[in-house]
């Protein structure tokens, strides 16, 4: 395998300055005042949202001719680590958005590319979400059992209709998307990849209801929901991909998934550690600085130390997954576990560096950072499942 460029191209050091800046200026204030809200549907920042749109950062998944920017893996784990340093919850917005309209991109009939592309393109405030997640399911679809089937089904009805039935939950942007990606068993006597379709959803549609909204210790300014779907009626059309096929199809395409998972972390722990450096620098206990001590300078060392390595790792999946034809499938799973571990890591070390101020409830951001950092230990797959699934390809390798 040749090595990869680390160096970043012009382009996405201008969208990494870009994003920062938008993330400093704009975000991290917005998120701050937003999360605590007593309405959920009042924490998402539209406004926001729209400017993304107009960044082309929203519609970045998609390939030009289609209208948006076909930005590499690369490009995509820059903007959700520089969007995450501002607010976790609004990066995983856009990051779930962009997995929906890749896949689409790919996999989608001529009839439903078309209708999907004129709703979403001409809406700067359309989110979308992806539905995998079930109660008795978890992490099946990361370390998949021989048996394994979403307990959601679509029968077909006899005039070629899809009949939908079946609850999903924890799923990301589930309150508030324009368009749903929902994975359902469309034949139960094969396993999950050769028998489960996709199906592509608007809200309103008969039979399918936002049933609750979760309300979370994490990224609180992205809503997660409960979705019910009783007697849905899917038209053929609304099909992404090849009968049976959809889940397979999708995650071969959103291999990537758990790459830019890692650099969500790392965004908020990279603003966890600049607030603890800061703290470091500016309070004075017995006669120096903080920073001055050699324990504190030494923990704030391992934090530098520890983003780099996690970042170094990350930006190394994700070259490798677009360029290298023998790419190893342990990388993604490692560069999740890896960041996300690290970035629950710094965030403890910097509230650490914060004494008692930092578990005071909105007197420090540096709180905020460990609680969104938390969610990752589960979002995408839970640590230990992506381990296992290292380890079984381990086992088999010849």
């Amino acid at each position: 395998m040749a090595d990869p460029r680390f160096a970043l191209s012009p382009d996405i050091i201008d969208l990494q300055q870009d994003t920062r800046r938008f993330a400093i200026e704009k975000l991290r204030p917005r998120a701050a005042a937003l999360e605590w809200e007593p309405n959920p549907l009042d924490r998402v920042a539209w406004d926001l949202v729209e400017e993304a749109s107009t960044h082309g950062w929203r519609t970045m998944g998609l390939p030009r001719r289609d209208g948006g920017g076909e930005a590499s893996v690369l490009a995509l784990c820059v903007l959700a680590e520089e969007l995450a340093y501002g607010d976790m919850g609004f990066a995983v917005m856009l990051d779930q958005t962009l997995k929906v309209q890749r896949i689409i991109a790919r996999l989608a009939g001529a009839e439903l590319r078309e209708r999907f592309l004129r709703g979403f393109l001409n809406d700067p405030r359309a989110v979308l979400a992806i539905c995998f997640t079930e109660p008795e399911t978890g992490s099946d679809y990361i370390i998949p059992k021989p048996d394994f089937h979403f307990q959601t089904r679509a029968e077909r009805a006899s005039d070629g209709s899809w009949i939908l039935n079946g609850y999903k939950h924890f799923i990301s942007n589930g309150a508030d998307a324009a368009y749903y990606l929902v994975f359902a068993s469309t034949d139960w006597t094969k396993r999950a990849d050769r028998g489960t379709s996709a199906f592509l959803l608007e809200p309103g549609h008969p039979g399918f209801e936002v049933e609750t909204i979760h309300e979370k210790i994490s990224q609180r300014c992205i809503n997660n929901a409960a979705l019910r779907f009783s007697n849905v009626t899917v038209e053929p059309w609304r099909m992404v991909g090849p009968e049976h096929r959809g889940y397979a199809g999708s995650r071969e395409i959103l291999r990537e998934s758990a790459i830019e998972a890692g650099a969500t972390t790392l965004g908020t722990a990279r603003a966890a550690y600049e607030l603890a450096v800061e703290r470091a620098r500016t309070r004075v206990q017995g006669g120096a600085a903080l920073i001055d001590h050699a324990n504190v300078a030494c923990r704030i060392a391992q934090m530098y130390s520890q983003l780099e390595a996690a970042r170094s790792l990350v930006w190394r999946a994700a070259w490798a997954v677009e360029h290298d034809p023998d790419y190893d499938y342990r990388l993604g799973s490692a560069a999740k576990t890896v960041a996300a571990d690290v970035a629950v890591e710094v965030c403890l070390s910097a509230l650490e560096i914060f004494g008692g101020l930092g578990v005071m409830m909105r007197e420090a951001a540096v709180e905020k950072c460990l609680r969104d950092c938390l969610s990752f230990l589960h979002s995408d797959g839970a640590q230990d499942s992506h381990r296992i699934r290292i380890a079984q390809m381990i086992r088999d390798t010849d």
